[in-house]
């Protein structure tokens, strides 16, 4: 049954159905409906992005290639794009994405007339993007402005303005869970350590470009190390917030469609006790007053 709010509920809080919870159901229909919505509008999500390979990291026979699942690629969720601009970010506002991959983020912040900058260190990737913001534009799908920087974001960021964003809206590499090339600066591709020190120093200069009294949220998932163990990325990212001098203020649970996951289960399980994972996490962090941020939000003409 469809949730509804009472009828004197101002304002309205929901995107289609859609309410801010903090389980965010992408496996019920009226997501997937919305979903298919945004797919209409034709764009290509994996362009761009050959030779990326995804592994499945709980596999009881060591780190297993995923090929069946959206041609061995993960892709993002256009819906979650949507929900999430629309619940934190002001009207007309600039968002950062400092791991832009694919289009998606993107052409949704453009849709939505926001003003959005991507980087990414794939200069193939960002010509596909690219392609994809053209066709979008001559189509009349973009109100706001879509740019990207090919570089990496180690060295990208720290070069953009001190807060110049009202939003950061990112999905980071979840470390070599997804390799997306042999470069030494490719976070996919660093050994754990250096992971950890590049993906801090993202995190503190994307803290640093925010502007006061606003919020940001990172997409993460976990992954195992090569003993089975979890990595900690989620800990890791909200530690790293924290150290940059924001707070933690929402944390959601995306659960995923389960696809193949009931298939590679059985085997995991009783091999070695491993859960079928189908979610990730949707981390919002604020930078200021929650209070003045939402202010910002809904009334951005008081600022």
């Amino acid at each position: 049954m469809q949730q509804t709010l009472p009828t004197d509920a101002k304002p309205r809080i929901d995107v289609d159905g859609i309410f801010p919870f903090s389980i965010l159901r992408s496996d019920r229909g009226i997501w997937q409906n919305r979903k298919k919505a945004w797919a209409e509008l034709g764009f290509d999500s994996q362009a761009g992005r050959e030779g990326v390979k995804t592994w499945d990291t709980s596999s009881p026979f060591g780190k297993q290639q995923l090929m069946k699942i959206s041609n061995g690629l993960s892709t993002f969720d256009p819906v979650l794009a949507e929900v999430s601009y629309e619940w934190y970010v002001l009207p007309n506002g600039k968002i950062l994405d400092p791991f832009a991959g694919g289009s998606v983020r993107g052409l949704v912040a453009g849709h939505g007339g926001y003003d959005y900058l991507g980087v990414d260190l794939s200069a193939r990737q960002v010509e596909a993007n690219e392609l994809q913001v053209e066709d979008w534009q001559q189509r009349g799908l973009i109100e706001g402005s879509v740019e990207y920087i090919t570089g990496d974001a180690a060295d990208v960021v720290p070069k953009l303005a001190d807060e110049s964003f009202d939003y950061v809206f990112t999905c980071p590499p979840y470390h070599d869970l997804e390799v997306y090339s042999d470069a030494p600066d490719d976070l996919s591709n660093m050994e754990w350590d250096d992971f950890v020190d590049a993906y801090t120093h993202v995190i503190a200069e994307s803290a640093r470009t925010l502007k006061n009294d606003r919020f940001a949220t990172w997409v993460v998932g976990d992954l195992r190390d090569r003993k089975g163990n979890i990595r900690g990325l989620v800990p890791l990212t909200i530690a790293a917030h924290e150290a940059a001098g924001m707070h933690l203020y929402n944390d959601a649970i995306l659960q995923n469609v389960l696809g193949t996951v009931p298939l590679r289960v059985g085997n995991q399980w009783r091999a070695s006790r491993k859960m079928g994972r189908h979610h990730q996490y949707v981390l919002t962090f604020v930078k200021g007053d929650a209070k003045k941020a939402t202010r910002n939000i809904t009334s951005p003409e008081a600022e």
